[in-house]
């Protein structure tokens, strides 16, 4: 991920947050417009997250959730004020999955990427703050006015039973040459279908690595006796139609 070191006037945030960025120097890592994330190189490597008001808190909370579980960093501190919210997590050490030494060898990066789905599918929903992620697509889809009918033909009914991380892409899982050390940016995360993060996950792929020859290999490393080809062409006709 990008780093570029810049001036910050760590006054300008909350003195919860403050308070762990005394002598730090830090860099740009922003990767969204809707979003600023500096790399805080502190006494402890930590992310600052910040953004408009209201918008961190879900990943806050889904970060603590998971956290617990041992699957994703501390979130240290998020206060809301008036303009912004801030987020202030421990940086996991190691590289995200688009970087050289992962993206070099795709076979075992589409294995690996496909292996670690599983294993965040696989964890108990109890406690997860949000447990309808599924309803939620549906009711977006609907408030910008899409006819949802068009879903009855796979005859597929979607379920809400796993964790699923909501954005599952290559630059959100955290590795040290292939051993998992964390997911991030889980503001899209809750309770909901496996086939909406296996759609992402088979779609980043195709855009970091510019070949679809991966899928397959992904596919096999997730466990395809798990998956249900209608639920997958479900969730992509639904991902299309909200895109």
């Amino acid at each position: 991920m990008k780093r570029t070191e810049v001036s910050f006037d760590r006054e300008t945030v909350p003195l919860t947050i403050r308070q762990y960025m005394k002598g730090a120097t830090f860099y740009d890592s922003s990767c969204s417009e809707n979003a600023r994330t500096l790399f805080v190189s502190g006494a402890e490597p930590a992310f600052l997250k910040i953004s408009k008001r209201g918008s961190l808190e879900r990943e806050y909370k889904m970060t603590k959730f998971l956290h617990k579980h041992n699957v994703a960093p501390n979130a240290i501190a998020y206060e809301s004020e008036l303009k912004y919210d801030y987020l202030f997590t421990e940086a996991v050490r190691g590289e995200d999955g688009t970087a050289g030494p992962h993206i070099e060898n795709p076979s075992k990066l589409a294995s690996a990427f496909g292996e670690y789905l599983k294993i965040l599918h696989s964890l108990p929903t109890e406690g997860c703050p949000y447990s309808n992620r599924t309803t939620e697509l549906l009711n977006e889809a609907n408030s910008k006015g899409i006819d949802l009918s068009i879903l009855k033909e796979y005859g597929y009914s979607a379920i809400d039973n796993v964790i699923i991380h909501g954005d599952y892409c290559l630059p959100n899982i955290i590795m040290d040459n292939f051993s998992f050390k964390g997911f991030i940016d889980l503001g899209y995360g809750g309770v909901g279908d496996r086939h909406y993060d296996i759609y992402w996950g088979i779609w980043t792929l195709n855009y970091n690595l510019k070949t679809d020859k991966y899928r397959e290999i992904f596919l096999d490393a997730y466990g395809r006796s798990d998956m249900d080809h209608n639920g997958l062409n479900y969730f992509t006709k639904l991902i299309k139609l909200t895109d």
